[in-house]
């Protein structure tokens, strides 16, 4: 299997090194690495040129700001024709077995149709400190099955762990540059479209940092009562965004897509759809029952 690996950066000068280095020393070498810099101002394009040298990696630097959404399509729109591609942030690492463990579980695929391989996490700070040994026990996500009926209430790839088939890359370019977070977007596509699957093992480090673009170095550790009661109090105040950003993508989705899906799939999206002018508690038990639908 051919594997490019694309890393989309910008002024990740910190943490890019020991990153880089991570994907380098893989047990299954990627045929390529492509770094696309957004106009980085910091010391990232010097580190990026060090490695570029000794040929390493190829690197390409945006002409004006592209955006993280942006910056990951012309990364993967750089991949060599037919491969599969994995993406990389700039501040994790991955262990050394991360490639080769998704490539085996890839091939047992039917990659006739858009497939996509995703794997837990370590969170860690900015010293490497572990701060919870799976991310999926931070956002509650490890106590139910996971497919497409859990996966429009709460998505569960985190795109630093994805290794794509090339039917899967191929979509990435018609995603729209202004969703909030392209790993939803494609695991909703290989869920709608192709297959899904899962290491439940943790295969990368992700470090949660104060110039993280995903995760909020302020997050409190997971309490599900906190949250629950602070969501309660926005939708008292007439704030209920749970779910907002769900529906948002979903929607999106929906109107790109429901003409090609299939007759269950569609359905999936049209009855979750129809939650979102509903009030907050109501969102709220048709969360908790899809989870205890597919409770593990």
């Amino acid at each position: 299997m051919k594997i490019s690996v694309v890393m989309a950066t910008y002024n990740g000068e910190q943490y890019l090194k020991e990153q880089i280095d991570s994907i380098l020393s893989q047990t299954l070498a990627p045929q390529e690495l492509i770094v696309c810099d957004d106009c980085s101002t910091d010391g990232t394009v010097a580190i990026l040129e060090q490695y570029q040298q000794r040929r390493l990696l190829t690197y390409i630097i945006n002409e004006k700001r592209l955006g993280l959404i942006g910056n990951f399509k012309k990364a993967v729109a750089l991949a060599s024709q037919d491969n599969c591609v994995a993406l990389s942030d700039q501040d994790d690492i991955w262990l050394p077995d991360k490639l080769m463990s998704s490539a085996a579980l890839l091939e047992q695929m039917d990659n006739n149709v858009p497939c996509l391989v995703h794997t837990d996490l370590t969170l860690i700070d900015g010293q490497n400190t572990v701060l919870n040994n799976s991310f999926k026990d931070e956002l509650a996500q490890n106590g139910y099955k996971h497919n497409l009926q859990t996966l429009l209430f709460a998505n569960f790839v985190t795109g630093c762990t994805v290794l794509m088939n090339p039917k899967l890359r191929y979509s990435f370019a018609h995603m729209p540059d202004d969703i909030k977070f392209h790993d939803a977007w494609i695991a909703l596509f290989a869920s709608a479209f192709g297959a899904v699957a899962e290491i439940s093992a943790p295969m990368v480090r992700y470090r949660k940092h104060e110039n993280n673009v995903s995760i909020a170095v302020n997050t409190k550790p997971r309490n599900r009562y906190r949250s629950t009661a602070e969501e309660l109090l926005k939708a008292i105040k007439g704030q209920d965004d749970f779910l907002r950003l769900q529906f948002q993508t979903a929607r999106r989705f929906y109107q790109q897509y429901s003409s090609s899906m299939a007759p269950g799939v569609k359905g999936h999206f049209e009855q979750f759809l129809k939650l979102e002018q509903k009030p907050y508690l109501f969102k709220k038990l048709a969360f908790r029952k899809v989870v205890r639908q597919f409770k593990i």
